[in-house]
């Protein structure tokens, strides 16, 4: 939406921006992660599109370990290591982290402590938005 000095433009009138059309998806699902470091990390999202996306949602730790979630660019597509680490947080055991993010193409997830035998848990969500057009 852009915004004027009379306030917002809406669909009009956008005389201080080009409009844009946007793809819009919603993935929703529950993970466990077994490795304990960026090594062992386990992938949440990734996209093979080059183009860029803007993206917002959570990650909600049901587990009993904190959970470090990566947002990445450049990473590979199939193992989702290497690549460019763009923002990182921890969510604690218990707690659940919001976010609005885009130039990146990897979601990935690790907890210390956690082993195959005792895995960390999740929910994860997420709504990509393409640029089509």
């Amino acid at each position: 939406m852009c915004q004027s000095s009379v306030g917002n433009m809406g669909d009009g009138g956008f005389s201080c921006c080009e409009p844009k059309n946007f793809v819009q998806d919603k993935i929703c699902n529950n993970f466990t992660v077994s490795g304990d470091d960026v090594v062992g990390a386990e992938t949440l999202f990734a996209t093979n599109s080059n183009e860029l996306i803007f993206s917002s949602g959570y990650v909600k730790n049901v587990g009993n370990f904190p959970i470090t979630v990566q947002f990445v660019k450049g990473a590979d597509p199939i193992t989702g290591s290497g690549g460019t680490i763009v923002r990182q947080t921890v969510v604690p055991s218990g707690g659940s982290f919001s976010f609005t993010i885009s130039r990146f193409d990897t979601i990935r997830a690790f907890a210390t402590g956690a082993t195959p035998t005792l895995p960390a848990a999740g929910e994860f969500c997420i709504t990509p938005r393409y640029i089509i057009g």
